[in-house]
C-alpha cells in the first residue's frame, strides 16, 4: 500500500523526476518499494530512470530494474535537471 505523497515533476522517455511532497506522510526513501510499484502499474515506469528530491532538498536517483528495487544511487548523474 502507497504511503508516500509525491509529486510527478517530469516524465520523459528517459526517467521519471518525482518530489516527496508528504510532511506527514512516509518518505519516498521509506516507502520505496510501494512508490516503484505505484509507478510501474499507473504511470509506465518501465525500465527508465527515476530520480526523485526528498523532503530536505536533495536529489538522488532509485535504483530499479522494470520496477524491481535494486538501490540508491546519490545525484542523478548524467541527466540535466532543468
Amino acid at each position: 500500500m502507497l504511503r508516500a505523497k509525491f509529486s510527478i515533476e517530469k516524465d520523459t522517455p528517459e526517467y521519471m523526476y518525482i518530489m516527496d511532497v508528504g510532511t506527514f506522510h512516509k518518505s519516498v526513501t521509506n516507502d520505496t518499494v510501494a512508490v516503484l510499484s505505484h509507478l510501474s502499474q499507473n504511470h509506465s515506469l518501465g525500465n527508465r530512470r527515476l530520480i526523485y528530491r526528498d523532503g530536505i532538498g536533495r536529489i538522488d536517483e532509485i535504483v530499479h530494474h522494470n520496477g524491481t528495487f535494486k538501490g540508491f544511487s546519490t545525484g542523478h548523474a548524467g541527466i540535466v535537471m532543468l
